[in-house]
């Protein structure tokens, strides 16, 4: 405001003035004053400049902007120019300038136009990327994946969202498809390898526990192909063999695993007693006598070496005996036929009975069934007549087929007492230590060509008096 002498100064002036000259002289005057009276005031602070955003780092660190390569890198087909430039200018927009909002209205138009671009899909998720939104990532990206594995940009994009969002192994399938193209995708893949393939032990382990086998067989796969000689995968292999009772897959595994580690006694037995069943029978056979010369005084290595023997005379017989004893199941007729050749009493006695089995009458295997029936070891139905050749044997009646052999052998087996044998399958068995000491009877559990044949060795074995 105007001081008061100036106030009284402009009245005084006024007065004098008249008319027009007044008016003019009044704004004239007024505008003096009010500068006059701006002049005593602070003058104002200058004007600040709007901040500005830093560069993508807002958006995105900056080591993780390595993962957003063009996404065109790496895509195999034809991309006209023009979209081709739209692309291009999008990402750098993304890349250099955090433009999130312009990349993603430009994969949106895009899409629209042809939903099956795929750098299009790519610069989606890679906005995705920026905002945090790994899963949605992923989920975008594994169908591309499936349908480009050498697309790098969508590889190296899905490898990291993937490491994002917590699955290594997806991350590592996707660098590892793009490794020989893409420095980063390579140094990845080296990096996470012993994570992944830990990961992927563990669930096939996890799977064949839970008698997920499908499942189980799917990581297998996978192993084989980013690991096939580490062990774990070894004994992947191993697990889901013994769960499936594939004993070649189980040789296959073990003689793999008994490579890396010579030492291991347990490999060895084990790989000896399946090159005896379904390998090399000679090989078996060696591995048993090695192990046994340098521990002579193991009376269970020395069970082996004659269990070893027994079976090694068995690649002397027809191949049909020797496919029979490598069954993982066998049935009535399987289990004569190893009586028949395995036992010399039942292939060179005189039948004394004339028992009649209708059913067999077309069998293969009839003159074994026949010579098995008729001494009596093995029943026929006295009513029907009928000997069911391809019924499953269970390992109660084999036992009991055995102990008979035992009972009619010409000779007293102290071991059957004065009931000679008609006691039950199981204890006479027992007694004579046709199961071993432990062992369950098992009377109504399945039988394999090789339980019998070792059920047969130990028949022989108290029949020799050995």
């Amino acid at each position: 405001m105007p001081s008061r002498p100036l106030q009284q100064r402009l009245t005084l002036r006024l007065r004098v003035l008249g008319g027009r000259e007044l008016a003019k002289a009044a704004a004239a005057l007024l505008v003096a004053a009010a500068l006059g009276a701006c002049a005593s005031a602070k003058p104002p602070a200058p004007a600040r400049e709007p901040e500005r955003r830093p560069p993508a780092e807002l958006a995105l660190a900056r080591a993780e902007r390595v993962y957003l390569i063009d996404p065109l890198e790496g895509y195999a087909q034809e991309v006209d120019s023009s979209r081709r430039e739209r692309i291009e200018e999008a990402h750098r927009a993304l890349v250099e300038e955090a433009d999130l909002a312009g990349a993603r209205e430009t994969a949106r138009e895009l899409l629209e136009e042809d939903p099956g671009l795929h750098p299009a899909q790519v610069l989606a998720a890679q906005t995705d990327f920026a905002e945090g939104l790994h899963r949605e990532v992923v989920a975008r990206l594994l169908p591309i994946g499936d349908q480009m594995p050498g697309y790098v940009a969508s590889q190296l994009l899905l490898g990291r969202a993937a490491e994002q969002a917590g699955d290594v192994p997806i991350a590592y399938a996707a660098y590892r498809a793009v490794a020989t193209r893409n420095p980063l995708a390579f140094q990845r893949l080296r990096e996470l390898h012993p994570r992944a393939v830990e990961i992927l032990a563990n669930r096939l382990q996890d799977a064949v526990r839970a008698g997920q086998l499908a499942e189980a067989d799917k990581s297998l796969a996978l192993l084989r192909s980013w690991a096939p000689s580490e062990r774990v995968t070894l004994e992947g292999a191993l697990a889901l063999a013994e769960a499936r009772g594939d004993r070649a897959a189980e040789l296959a595994a073990v003689k793999a695993l008994s490579a890396q580690q010579p030492k291991d006694r347990k490999l060895l037995e084990r790989r000896a007693e399946l090159e005896l069943t379904v390998g090399d029978p000679g090989a078996g056979l060696q591995i048993i006598q090695t192990l046994a010369e340098k521990d002579p005084n193991d009376p269970a290595l020395a069970e082996k070496l004659a269990a070893a023997k027994f079976l090694w005379r068995l690649t002397m017989l027809p191949q049909s005996v020797q496919g029979v004893a490598a069954k993982g199941e066998i049935n009535k007729a399987d289990f004569a036929v190893l009586l028949y050749w395995l036992v010399p009493n039942v292939r060179y006695a005189r039948p004394t009975a004339g028992r009649i089995a209708t059913d067999v009458l077309d069998h293969p295997h009839q003159e074994e069934i026949v010579r098995v029936v008729n001494l009596g070891l093995m029943d026929v139905d006295s009513t029907l007549h009928r000997f069911s050749p391809g019924s499953p044997l269970r390992r109660g009646a084999a036992l009991r087929a055995l102990v008979r052999v035992m009972a009619t052998s010409g000779r007293g087996i102290a071991c059957l007492g004065e009931g000679k044998g008609q006691s039950s399958p199981c204890a006479a068995a027992a007694a004579c230590g046709l199961i071993g000491e432990g062992e369950d009877c098992q009377a109504g559990a399945a039988l394999s060509g090789g339980e019998a044949v070792e059920l047969i060795r130990r028949t022989l074995k108290h029949l020799s008096g050995s």
